[in-house]
C-alpha cells in the first residue's frame, strides 16, 4: 500500500520521528545515512536568536502507513536547505519523486539567486544514485563548491583507541557548574566567530541558548567535554550526544579558541570522549565537517570511514 503524506502536527510527532530516525540508523548499520536522532533534536533545541525558527506545522512532512508507521520524513535544515529521511525499507523512486515535488511546492528558500529567483538545496547522500537522478531530471544541478559537501565521519568503538594525549598546561574534563558554564559560552563565540569578542560576549552575557540545549533529550553533563587553561579559561571544547537505543554518538559542537589551537587540544577531547563512550557501551561515534581544517582533523582522528552530504540547488520560476 502507498504511504500517504500528512503535515507535521502535535509534540507527539517530534517523538515518533525520533523513534523513525533511530530504526533508520539500525536498519542502515549504523551508518549516517539519515539524520542521527541528535541532529534531529539539535534542530528542535537550539535557541538560535538570530535566526528565524522554522516552523515544524509548516515545514516538515510525514509519510505513514495505513497502521501509521512513518516511513519517510521531509524537512529544512535552514530555509531552503532540505534533507530526504527515508526507511530503506519502504525507500522507491516513486517515494523520492513525491518528497522531491514537496519540497519543490512548499520548501523553497526566500533567498533569491542572483536573478531574483527563489532557489531550493536538497542534500543526498553523494553515493544514491538514485535520487540523483531524480534531481537531475526535475532541473536540478550539483553544487561542487569547495567547503559546501558535508563530510560525515565514523568510527567503530569495537576496535582498541589510542590513548588520549598529553596536553600540558591543560586539563581535559567535563564541564563544570556556576560560572563556568558562561566561560563556555564565551569560548563559543570566539571559537566559531574567529575571535570575536563581541559575539563571545553576547553568548555569555545571555547563557539562555545553552540552558535550552543542555534541556535536550540527550544532553549529558559527563559527555560535555572541555579543555580549560591553567588561568581557568576554556580553550576547546567538545559536546558529545549519545544515544543507547541505537549505541550511536555524534560529536557536536567541536571548536578551539583560536590564541590555543594547534595544540592538539581538540584531538585530545575527542580521543577523551571515545573512551567514555566505548565505556558506555557505544559502537560508533559520528562527526561531521565542511571545512578543510576540521575533516583533516577529524580523518586524523576518526579514521577514513565517512559518507558525503553533497547539496544540488534548483532555481524555481518567481
Amino acid at each position: 500500500m502507498k504511504p500517504t503524506m500528512r503535515s507535521y502536527n502535535s509534540d507527539e510527532d517530534y517523538w515518533r520521528i525520533r523513534d523513525f530516525l533511530r530504526s533508520v540508523m539500525l536498519s542502515n548499520n549504523r551508518h549516517d545515512l539519515s539524520w542521527h536522532v541528535t541532529r534531529w533534536d539539535y534542530l528542535i533545541w537550539s535557541a538560535r536568536p538570530d535566526e528565524e525558527k522554522i516552523a515544524l506545522e509548516e515545514n516538515v512532512f510525514i509519510w505513514e502507513t495505513e497502521s501509521r508507521q512513518i516511513v519517510a520524513v521531509l524537512h529544512p535544515e535552514d530555509r531552503g536547505c532540505v534533507f530526504l529521511q527515508i526507511h530503506p525499507d519502504f525507500c522507491t523512486s516513486e517515494l523520492e519523486e513525491e518528497m522531491v515535488a514537496t519540497a519543490e511546492k512548499h520548501l523553497t528558500s526566500a533567498t533569491l539567486d542572483r536573478d531574483g529567483k527563489p532557489r531550493l538545496w536538497i542534500w543526498p547522500d553523494s553515493q544514491d544514485i538514485g535520487i540523483q537522478k531524480i534531481l537531475m531530471r526535475r532541473g536540478f544541478q550539483r553544487i561542487d563548491r569547495m567547503g559546501l559537501a558535508e563530510f560525515k565521519h565514523r568510527c567503530s568503538l569495537d576496535e582498541p583507541l589510542p590513548d588520549v594525549p598529553a596536553t600540558p598546561g591543560y586539563a581535559i574534563r567535563a564541564l563544570g557548574d556556576g560560572l563556568e558554564l558562561l566561560e563556555r559560552c564565551y569560548a563559543m563565540g570566539l571559537g566559531f566567530r574567529k575571535d570575536d569578542v563581541n559575539a563571545a560576549r553576547n553568548k555569555r552575557d545571555h547563557p539562555e541558548w545553552y540552558y535550552q540545549l543542555q534541556s535536550a533529550p540527550l544532553y549529558r553533563r559527563d559527555l560535555d567535554i572541555v579543555a580549560v587553561a591553567e588561568d581557568g579559561s576554556i580553550a576547546s571544547f567538545c559536546t558529545i550526544w549519545f544515544d543507547d537505543v541505537t549505541r550511536t554518538a555524534c560529536f557536536e559542537p567541536v571548536a578551539t579558541v583560536p590564541t590555543h589551537q594547534r595544540r592538539g587540544l581538540a584531538r585530545a577531547m575527542m580521543v577523551e570522549g571515545m573512551h567514555r563512550l566505548k565505556h558506555m557501551g557505544c559502537k560508533v561515534a559520528f562527526v561531521s565537517g565542511s571545512s578543510e581544517v576540521a575533516n583533516a582533523l577529524y580523518f586524523s582522528v576518526m579514521g577514513s570511514e565517512h559518507d558525503i552530504y553533497q547539496p544540488w540547488e534548483k532555481i524555481l520560476a518567481s
